[in-house]
């Protein structure tokens, strides 16, 4: 348990370069880009209008404000797909840095997490530039946005721990992280409403933490969600629980890490 603590403090001692990757993570996304940092608002427009154009005619029937509840699907998702996918090599990218002198390497992952966290918030531009523009009345629980984003960015950065160390010692954990982001995806109502689920699947949702988290991301921003505090709770349980595995995972083996860099 003091080890743990210990590199709870090390990270906070070390935060001044914390600041610096979460800055310099931004800066390579963009860095050849002619529009740079936009992509970050201009990314989940085009996703919707693609999507939109595909599943509207499907869905609009059963799902008010269709175009609200795809695009808020489309950035949280991305939120958690991109941070994770990005922090998962995020130890072997910096092997270098790791192999010279002393870091606290869980810095790594949770850098990219909240580079992660910076995209997301630009990313609620287009969103309610969207809310705007197809009359979605914002409700009273948008206040509760910076908590949900508390939450979620746990969870992302429980699930990189355990991925970017993992990815150390079985480098395949790239490609079969790939495969499961996918079909992870296919299994959260991100653009498809729950309600197009038969009753004997509806056991996949709620497994999914994914699936708390977009509920309640959307029920916090316009949308009537049944069973929402419950449901929160379960967002909180799930990112909890992720984060305490994540860092119990990392801790176990990170003193060995260096050896297989």
């Amino acid at each position: 348990m003091a080890t743990y603590k210990s590199e709870a403090f090390d990270i906070l001692r070390y935060k001044e370069l914390l600041r610096n990757l979460v800055m310099r993570d931004i800066k390579v996304r963009y860095k050849r880009s002619v529009i740079g940092f936009l992509w970050v608002m201009l990314n989940p427009l085009l996703m919707m209008l693609i999507l939109n154009m595909v599943f509207s005619e499907v869905f609009r029937v059963s799902t008010k404000n269709y175009t609200s509840y795809l695009l808020s699907g489309i950035i949280l998702w991305n939120f958690f797909s991109h941070s994770t996918s990005t922090a998962l090599p995020s130890l072997l990218v910096n092997s270098n840095l790791i192999k010279k002198i002393y870091l606290p390497k869980a810095i790594f992952p949770l850098s990219v997490v909240m580079s992660a966290v910076v995209n997301f918030v630009f990313s609620l531009v287009p969103l309610f530039f969207i809310f705007y523009l197809t009359d979605t009345h914002v409700g009273n629980r948008i206040i509760m946005l910076p908590l949900v984003v508390i939450i979620m960015g746990m969870f992302c950065f429980g699930v990189s721990l355990i991925l970017s160390t993992l990815t150390v010692f079985f480098h395949d954990t790239i490609y079969i992280y790939e495969v499961g982001l996918l079909a992870w995806m296919y299994m959260t109502p991100v653009f498809f409403p729950e309600s197009i689920v038969p009753e004997r699947f509806r056991l996949i949702f709620h497994l999914n933490p994914m699936y708390y988290f977009i509920s309640v991301f959307r029920g916090i921003l316009y949308l009537d969600v049944p069973f929402f505090y419950e449901k929160l709770l379960y967002a909180f349980l799930c990112s909890l629980a992720a984060l305490s595995a994540g860092w119990f995972f990392y801790g176990r083996y990170k003193d060995r890490v260096v050896y297989h860099l």
